[in-house]
């Protein structure tokens, strides 16, 4: 099944477009690993470093996450490379990046937010000028091809009215005007965590974790982590970090954060640092929420080193080569990223159906369904709590070749 998962990876993908901008130096890429089921989906990221290699693995990440999540349709990606001077530059870009691919949008490829990409203040209002319903309203039309055109309007209606969805649950999250989108994927990954400690048997509760990388996801995962009792102990992003071995006070930091004072002066845990980040305090749980291929050799001895056993990967690709991600296999539990990670598509899964109930409680609890149910069959498929990545893999690889 090892050669399977090698013969899946080194497939070449069905479709890759390239795209030079007129107007700037932006390079794109659109690339389709399959039109399984008709359709095909995975966020748009732009960042200055962003490749066509990183590009089409993730594209093959996101198929395998659907595997996890449904619906059984193809995996894709979108990236663009541009070292981009403000907001007004980067949605000019993306706008002009959309129109090149608009066709795909509207016929099979549905796409959201990711690295440097908001899905409901850049993918939304910059699709729908375009014509586009919903960032997934191709996968709507490819998936749902059959349906009547009006029931397909109807479940776009689903995911417009369920991914904007207030939660109002919460009264902290009602404060901030969280939506489902913020905090889907971070509460995946916290349900992927608490659901495999407690086949230990162990809790969350009382956990230490760190946390890389302080954007939507990994904020989200802060707070369902707080809110389970974990201590959050440090907190590290691309150029400062927050450590507290007593743990942080997470909704305080969410609320400066979301009143945009987080980095005033009067902030004084945040630490500036260049370069190699050497010294973590001592924690129980690592989790990259950052961006792709974080995690490379001297990383992985930092977090050894920090007493860490569990690895949760709420970034897609983290490890930073293969090599690193079975010796990261090898010495820790960890919860692959195809699984942690599904939230947001489960949500899209969930709101796909057609005459779904668009109700905060029961997508929350579709995604911790879904993923609790992947975790115990992960945990049941061996006898070790290593290893674990290459247990994934050989039941993602069995499900995609079925």
């Amino acid at each position: 099944m090892g050669n399977d998962w090698k013969s899946f990876l080194a497939a070449p993908p069905l479709t890759i477009i390239d795209w030079q901008d007129d107007l700037s130096p932006a390079k794109g890429w659109l690339v389709i690993n399959s039109l399984r089921g008709g359709a095909a989906g995975g966020g748009t990221r732009m960042h200055k470093d962003c490749t066509k290699e990183e590009i089409v693995e993730l594209a093959k990440t996101m198929e395998v996450k659907f595997t996890v999540s449904g619906p059984p349709i193809g995996g894709a990606k979108a990236g663009i490379a541009y070292d981009f001077k403000g907001e007004a530059d980067k949605q000019a870009v993306l706008a002009r990046w959309f129109h090149f691919i608009k066709n795909h949008l509207a016929e099979h490829y549905g796409t959201g937010g990711d690295q440097n990409i908001d899905q409901l203040r850049d993918a939304f209002p910059l699709l729908f000028s375009l014509g586009i319903q919903h960032p997934q309203e191709g996968i709507v039309r490819g998936y749902h091809r059959h349906l009547p055109r009006g029931v397909q309007d109807s479940i776009i209606q689903n995911l417009q009215s369920g991914t904007g969805l207030l939660l109002e649950q919460d009264t902290f999250l009602r404060s901030l005007s969280a939506t489902i989108a913020d905090m889907a994927t971070g509460y995946g990954v916290v349900e992927a965590m608490r659901i495999f400690l407690g086949h230990l048997p162990d809790r969350l509760t009382g956990k230490k974790i760190i946390i890389e990388g302080f954007g939507q996801v990994g904020r989200a995962v802060a707070y369902y982590a707080y809110l389970a009792g974990a201590r959050i102990v440090g907190i590290i992003d691309q150029n400062w970090y927050i450590f507290d071995e007593h743990g942080l006070t997470i909704p305080e930091l969410l609320q400066n954060y979301h009143s945009q004072c987080f980095f005033s002066d009067h902030n004084t845990a945040i630490q500036q640092y260049t370069g190699h980040l050497q010294a973590l305090p001592k924690a129980d749980i690592f989790i990259p929420a950052a961006t792709s291929h974080t995690i490379d050799t001297a990383r992985l001895a930092n977090i050894k080193q920090a007493g860490v056993t569990l690895i949760v990967c709420a970034a897609n690709n983290p490890f930073s080569s293969e090599a690193v991600a079975m010796e990261a296999d090898e010495q820790f539990s960890v919860i692959p990223d195809f699984i942690a990670n599904a939230g947001m598509a489960r949500v899209y899964s969930y709101l796909m159906r057609p005459e779904v109930v668009v109700q905060e409680k029961l997508i929350l609890n579709d995604i911790a369904s879904c993923i609790g149910q992947t975790v115990a069959e992960l945990v049941a498929s061996g006898d070790s709590f290593t290893n674990l990545f290459k247990r994934a893999r050989v039941q993602a690889v069995g499900q995609l070749l079925n």
